[in-house]
């Protein structure tokens, strides 16, 4: 059995022409390691599945792994990783494409600083524009007071993502939609948080790499293209999901007095939203009920039947 430098790991769901487009982007870009693509499809539509079966038949170091049901974004990807054996797990959206050979870029990065152990490339959007490739944890005196005075206060002078690094730079916080990891951390943390069906996966896993007493890192490099919000789309439910995400995030870092007052900021910022979000008023009405996670997406699932 060869060795595998790179696992990519990426989700299918509904959306087999993004995938598409990131395998090509993979296959024209990556070179001089070796490297597997994983692609767990998330209960698609199958015409969208057989869509992709066709484009992957005939390409050679690629997993197709069918879920019956959709599992999101952490479980999604464990199930990819259960059929991993890289040394690296890139972990990338599949409405992303590779712009140069940045596995390899992020790679290097890692074995020249064994101290870090998680990082991501410069996110670009859809003008050639910056991204947000990283931000900070949701502190509570950044949420209460704001960036600045935050890192005025803070020991731990974190970049935000308004600030368009330039340079390999320490951050706290990487996009979940680019993450490249050293697998041996990965498998010691624990890998993602299931409990999180969608959004905020990345604050905890990140937040895990640096209390494990490893750094995560931006590297400008390497560079990748994201069309945010190609694999899904924007509605009430979703933006639901994130604050039910948004709670567990909450419930599992912060003691009661600091959930108490990030809880009461929360509901200020809302408030106001009823007046000028379109889901303001219910998302505000959700906020009252505690963003339960009986209303999680997850539990709107249902199990594909197997095709005849």
């Amino acid at each position: 059995m060869k060795n595998i430098d790179i696992s990519f790991i990426t989700i299918n769901y509904n959306s087999s022409s993004f995938t598409i487009e990131l395998i090509n982007s993979i296959l024209i870009q990556t070179k001089d390691i070796k490297y597997e693509i994983i692609i767990v499809d998330n209960a698609s539509k199958y015409e969208d599945l057989n869509n992709l079966k066709e484009f992957i038949k005939e390409i050679k170091d690629i997993k197709l792994v069918e879920n019956r049901i959709n599992s999101g974004f952490a479980s999604g990807n464990m199930l990819g990783v259960n059929s991993a054996s890289g040394e690296y797990y890139f972990f990338i959206n599949n409405d992303c494409k590779i712009l140069n050979n940045s596995a390899k870029i992020l790679k290097d990065f890692l074995e020249e600083n064994n101290d870090v152990a998680l990082v991501t490339g410069k996110v670009l959007d859809e003008k050639g524009g910056f991204s947000s490739s990283y931000k900070q944890f949701p502190h509570l005196i950044k949420e209460l007071f704001g960036n600045s005075i935050q890192r005025i206060i803070s020991k731990n002078k974190f970049p935000s993502n308004k600030i368009n690094l330039q340079i390999n730079s320490q951050v706290e916080v990487i996009s979940g939609s680019c993450m490249f990891f050293d697998s041996n951390i990965f498998k010691q943390i624990g890998g993602f948080d299931t409990v999180f069906f969608l959004y905020c996966e990345e604050e905890d896993i990140c937040k895990r790499v640096w209390d494990f007493g490893k750094k995560v890192y931006f590297v400008p490099n390497a560079q990748i293209y994201h069309k945010s919000g190609g694999s899904s789309s924007k509605n009430f439910e979703m933006e639901r999901e994130f604050y039910i995400s948004y709670y567990h995030l909450l419930d599992k870092y912060y003691f009661i007095g600091s959930k108490i007052l990030l809880k009461f900021s929360l509901l200020i910022k809302l408030f106001f939203r009823i007046f000028k979000k379109k889901n303001g008023l219910k998302i505000f009405l959700s906020f009252m009920g505690g963003f339960s996670k009986k209303n999680s997406l997850r539990y709107l699932q249902q199990l594909r039947d197997v095709e005849e």
